[in-house]
């Protein structure tokens, strides 16, 4: 009899767990992404840094930018993982806010390959002295601000956060969030905004504005960021978590989890691949496996 308990016991333990997919393992830091650019569409390529955000972005005109740079921690393998994919000048370099885990490799950037211009979120006193060693090579910055539209081609990158009329509490209310615009599809960059930005936008923009084919996942998933009702207003077929392996905040949080699968979209993460490429051609978009 004590024997049949013990197994019922295990069973009722083990029950939860059936049906539930394995998780992926980790990705290895050092791998980098085998993938090929291809020519004809918009290629987003959300590149491993670790805890950090650093995405390429290849557009058909030949012209490749990069949003936000990831933590210096990953200055060699980003380095070499942009030269892998055939990167020798950054049209322009655009970093939503201050922290380091955006901003690591801005200067790194700036020295190893041809840029000409750099835009920041926030304010320059926000990155110490690091836009002013910039200008001092002679690369133009400027700051970001709500209403800014850059175009690449037939696509184009538009400023939607932070709007000028409103009072933030700290830099990740206040980081620059970028809409890039191709046809009929949209990609969406919330960097490390928070319930507070997302609340501003959804008041000010109506909701074909806000809507998405791919979503970078506010705060590489944070409890604190992408709200059931934001998430519903941008649809967003993918979204992607740019996140560190077993990083120390549990990053990706299991309630922002659910939320995201509550809509629907389908989840992808850095900490599971070495990158997540993405073709938008105007119409639709592709994940590329």
């Amino acid at each position: 009899m004590k024997r049949i308990l013990s197994l019922l016991l295990l069973l009722l333990l083990l029950l939860p767990l059936a049906g539930c997919p394995a998780p992926r393992p980790a990705a290895d830091p050092t791998t980098l992404y085998s993938g090929v650019i291809e020519p004809d569409k918009v290629n987003l390529l959300f590149l491993s840094v670790g805890q950090g955000d650093a995405c390429l972005i290849a557009f058909p005109t030949g012209e490749r930018i990069m949003i936000d740079t990831g933590p210096f921690e990953a200055r060699d393998h980003l380095v070499d993982q942009l030269h892998a994919l055939g990167v020798e000048r950054l049209d322009g370099v655009y970093v939503t806010h201050g922290h380091a885990d955006h901003t690591g490799n801005l200067l790194t950037l700036v020295r190893r390959f041809d840029v000409p211009k750099v835009c920041y979120g926030g304010s320059e006193e926000d990155y110490g002295g690091l836009i002013r060693k910039i200008r001092r090579r002679g690369v133009r910055c400027d700051a970001l601000q709500a209403g800014d539209v850059f175009a690449y081609g037939q696509a184009s990158l538009a400023v939607l956060s932070p709007l000028k009329d409103r009072a933030y509490d700290d830099l990740n209310d206040a980081c620059a969030v970028l809409r890039l615009s191709y046809g009929d599809t949209a990609a969406l960059f919330m960097a490390d905004a928070t319930f507070q930005t997302e609340e501003y936008m959804l008041f000010r923009y109506h909701r074909e504005e806000l809507s998405a084919t791919v979503l970078k996942v506010a705060h590489h998933g944070s409890a604190y960021a992408s709200s059931l009702r934001f998430l519903q207003v941008v649809g967003a077929d993918d979204s992607v978590i740019s996140v560190g392996a077993g990083n120390e905040y549990g990053h990706p949080a299991a309630e922002t989890l659910l939320r995201l699968e509550l809509t629907g979209t389908r989840i992808l993460r850095t900490d599971e691949r070495p990158a997540v490429q993405i073709t938008l051609d105007g119409r639709e978009a592709r994940v590329v496996e």
